[in-house]
């Protein structure tokens, strides 16, 4: 049996996709009987299990951006995203001037944009990732959690976990004084300006992309770095990080309102710096001795081990439809849900592997339920994966166009972007699985469990530990790292839906053996 043959070739993909397009129209859809249509390409539909899993608590200290904010969406309600980091000094046994004096410290974390020119030739900027545009609480208090890099109850053999669930935990080793306040924060597409002296004297105005830039108190940052001068606590970085342990950055709401940002915690320009002056004395150009004041400054990076943390919970309708029925999947990114989609039972894939066919493709469209959407944005991409073996699928892999540096337009045969049709307005995505289905049949693979998840970076196939979920996954099922970087939603059509032309199916384009 050579299930294969026909397919070694990109191109004839192209072909068969283009035959199908140009024969749409003698298709019939008839449950799942063969289907015939004069390019002697047919297709067989089956129906699928497909159900939503409610994930309660996923890992969150990876390498990935972190949320931070409020978010509320119209179908899955309001999320918070807050933030607990290791902080790292920039030198450890920082030596200070005599006479140094901290003026201020600023926190900067620069805004995922992109620059543009205006009608003067000046620069502005477009901000990416920001999901609203209201206002939220922002406060920003000292840690005395210990983020372990390796895990204690794994005799220290590995990494440690932290979850999304934990921010009740961390807020019980809290400082009492906030270092940070802002009741009304809101983000902004502004260019930082800096003002210096040059070499003459002279004020430079120079500038920055937008950034998250606040002045945190000077008062703490003089006691716990400053006046710490020539100490043990900043000898060293581990003494450091058992010294000054983190910090929990915290969004709360403000009445109905709320946005949300994605930060690179470990980008360049991130972090803390403490600005200081201090005097000395110089020669001028008449030979005189006299006193100047010059700036310097400390610079703390976030460390190692940043945790994502989550609040928020479904309404008690969502918490019901995703628990009782198989009408809709919904997909939710954040702490979120995922879809569980099961292809086959072993009847059903012996009888598959029984034929002789020729499998030109295989896809699932999943179909945008709108009437459950409420206006909501959509997610720009899904990603599909093997669930029962944490693994990309063969046709991820295979994706010819696949694209490193345009992550939202890359392994897009693979997962399509949301297409509309222009006559019906009905949108859909499309996720491919031609050569996982072929690997199936062929080498009795066992991938019979699939995971569906919105992701904001396709390239990013990382998978995270689930520590709770309704239902639950099996032990080593994990979810994609890259579904808890956004917090969009979308519901599409499920495997029971009452729409049967929409209905989630698995749908296999195929030639019979001779033809």
């Amino acid at each position: 049996m050579n299930l294969y043959r026909g397919i070694l070739k990109i191109t004839t993909v192209f072909v068969v996709i283009f035959l199908l397009a140009s024969c749409d129209d003698d298709f019939s859809n008839i449950g799942g009987e063969i289907i015939e249509n004069p390019s002697g390409v047919q297709l067989r539909e089956y129906d699928i299990n497909a159900y939503t899993v409610d994930i309660k608590s996923i890992q969150t200290n990876t390498s990935n951006p972190k949320l931070l904010g409020v978010y509320n969406h119209p179908v899955f309600g309001e999320k918070l995203a807050s933030v607990l980091s290791q902080v790292r000094l920039g030198a450890t046994s920082p030596e200070f001037p005599e006479g140094a004096i901290l003026d201020s410290v600023v926190l900067n974390l620069p805004y995922y944009s992109t620059e543009d020119l205006d009608d003067d030739g000046n620069p502005v900027y477009q901000l990416d990732s920001i999901y609203g545009d209201g206002g939220f609480r922002l406060s920003i208090r000292e840690s005395r959690y210990f983020l372990n890099d390796l895990d204690p109850s794994e005799d220290f053999e590995r990494a440690q976990r932290y979850y999304s669930d934990q921010q009740p935990l961390f807020e019980q080793f809290l400082t009492q004084d906030s270092i940070y306040v802002n009741n009304y924060f809101v983000p902004s597409a502004d260019r930082i300006r800096f003002i210096r002296e040059n070499d003459e004297d002279e004020a430079d105005t120079t500038y920055s992309a937008p950034a998250l830039r606040v002045q945190l108190s000077r008062d703490y940052f003089q006691q716990k770095i400053m006046d710490m001068e020539g100490s043990a606590e900043l000898s060293s970085v581990s003494n450091f990080y058992d010294y000054f342990r983190g910090l929990l950055i915290k969004a709360e709401p403000v009445a109905n309102e709320g946005s949300m940002m994605l930060f690179n915690f470990a980008g360049e320009n991130a972090g803390i710096n403490l600005y200081y002056s201090y005097p000395e004395e110089t020669t001028n150009d008449e030979g005189e001795t006299v006193e100047e004041t010059f700036i310097d400054s400390l610079g703390i990076s976030f460390g190692a081990n940043i945790v994502n943390t989550f609040e928020g919970e479904y309404s008690q309708q969502i918490q019901e439809n995703i628990a009782s029925t198989s009408e809709n999947l919904y997909l939710d990114g954040g702490e979120g849900t995922i879809g569980v989609l099961e292809l086959f039972d072993e009847q059903q894939l012996e009888d598959l592997r029984a034929e002789n066919l020729l499998i030109n493709e295989a896809n699932l469209e999943l179909y945008i339920n709108s009437d459950l959407m409420n206006g909501a944005n959509v997610p720009n991409r899904l990603y599909l994966y093997d669930l029962s073996n944490n693994s990309v699928l063969i046709d991820y892999s295979l994706d010819p166009s696949n694209n490193q540096n345009d992550p939202l337009n890359s392994r897009t045969m693979f997962s399509s972007l949301p297409e509309t049709d222009e006559e019906t307005g009905e949108t859909k995505y499309t996720l491919r699985l031609t050569q996982q289905l072929i690997d199936l049949i062929e080498n009795d693979s066992t991938s019979l469990r699939l995971g569906v998840a919105v992701t904001s970076n396709i390239q990013q196939t990382a998978g995270v530990s689930v520590r709770e979920s309704i239902p639950e996954l099996g032990e080593d099922e994990l979810a994609p790292a890259a579904s808890t970087i956004t917090p969009e939603g979308v519901v599409v059509y499920g495997s029971e839906s009452s729409n049967e032309n929409r209905r989630l199916k698995l749908r296999v384009y195929y030639t019979a053996a001779g033809q």
